[in-house]
């Protein structure tokens, strides 16, 4: 099946493509959010060219994000091989659409720490390359991870947990986060967004 371009004009609309195994996107105003799968991971550490055109965008050389290099990936290619079905609730790229030259570039990624808890929590997180910060990006990849979480009826939270850095509190602050205080380890802050106050703006907007 045919890559999907990052040159089509769709706002928060899910699309599903067939590339050895079902790959989510979500696509938004600015991005394109694509699920890690399996193949993905692999390739982003064993195959840069491949994991470019997995991606259909190209790598910058700056890559990967902080946070988010081969330890992590190694992390999330053994849950994969556990549960391939859960891609979705692991790591998600970033591609950007540049309207000026219509090409597509990979900018963060970010994601989730897993499925759902028996309680309805997951836990958000997410890093942008410094070139791609303060433009807006990374609000508009949390927004559209909360909307695809919070499509999972056994989602009741979405929480985010960093050290004090103003920066991220204000992108999850705009993402209607609200601060709940300590996180779980010291020196550590929680957000959090539930499901009701999530539907609650929805209804206001």
């Amino acid at each position: 099946m045919k890559q999907i371009g990052c040159d089509q004009e769709l706002f928060f609309k899910w699309q599903i493509s067939q590339i050895n195994m079902k790959k989510i996107i979500h696509t938004t105003k600015n991005l394109q959010l694509i699920a890690c799968t399996l193949e993905i991971a692999q390739a982003e550490i064993n195959d840069k060219s491949k994991f470019s055109e997995l991606l259909n965008a190209s790598v910058p050389n700056t890559w990967p994000p902080e946070f988010m290099g081969d330890e992590t990936i190694l992390f999330i290619i053994n849950n994969l091989q556990q549960a391939p079905e859960q891609s979705g609730w692991w790591s998600w790229y970033f591609v950007l659409n540049d309207v000026v030259t219509d090409a597509c570039i990979l900018i963060g990624n970010g994601g989730f720490k897993g499925k759902p808890t028996s309680d309805g929590i997951v836990e958000i997180g997410y890093s942008i390359l410094p070139e791609f910060q303060n433009l807006g990006y990374g609000t508009e990849a949390i927004k559209a991870l909360v909307s695809w979480a919070f499509t999972h009826p056994e989602v009741r939270q979405v929480i985010a947990e960093m050290p004090e850095l103003k920066a991220s509190q204000r992108i999850l602050e705009k993402s209607h986060f609200t601060y709940v205080g300590q996180g779980s380890e010291e020196g550590i802050i929680r957000y959090q967004l539930s499901r009701n106050r999530q539907m609650n703006l929805g209804a206001a907007n």
